[in-house]
């Protein structure tokens, strides 16, 4: 049997137990060895997290895929197991960048209190840290790249000798 709750439900009306996973109403709670650490599922079209929100929780990608979308145009979409999302409002303490929503069925894990558990579990902090590194590397490879030659305008050679200068 697999535990539900409804999402916006009062707390006498909340649990309801349901064999399937249809309806986007509905979020899973599975209870996992660690109090700090807890099993999620939401349904296509849910947020995980809403821009200029601040919940102070990590959330690490089971399976699924995610839409990251930042003042209403999307960033990219998030798919690989084990991806941390909500790092960087947690780590400055700032409200969350981006909308992060389900396209398809979203398992994922949820760190609540997550300060409190990266200062008591620094192998997490140090993964994070790693993952930081490497979008800073990929967006700064990205913003280096040689666009001398892409972004130059390159007229055919009997276009500029139509207009008759002797010196082209």
């Amino acid at each position: 049997t697999v535990v539900w709750v409804q999402q916006n439900a009062s707390p006498q009306s909340a649990r309801i137990e349901r064999p399937d996973r249809q309806g986007p109403a509905f979020r899973m709670e599975a209870a996992l060895p660690d109090p700090w650490l807890r099993r999620d599922w939401i349904a296509p079209g849910m947020a995980l997290i809403e821009q200029g929100g601040k919940t102070g929780r990590l959330y690490v990608l089971k399976d699924g895929q995610l839409e990251v979308v930042r003042d209403g145009k999307h960033v990219t979409t998030i798919k690989t197991p084990g991806a941390v999302i909500g790092e960087m409002s947690v780590l400055l303490d700032v409200p969350q960048s981006a909308t992060v929503r389900a396209i398809t069925e979203v398992d994922y894990f949820v760190i609540d209190d997550a300060i409190a558990v990266l200062h008591s579990h620094p192998d997490w902090l140090w993964q994070i840290a790693r993952l930081l590194a490497q979008r800073v590397n990929a967006t700064t490879a990205m913003l280096t790249r040689d666009k001398s030659d892409e972004d130059a305008l390159i007229l055919p050679q009997h276009f500029m000798s139509s207009w008759g200068d002797p010196t082209v």
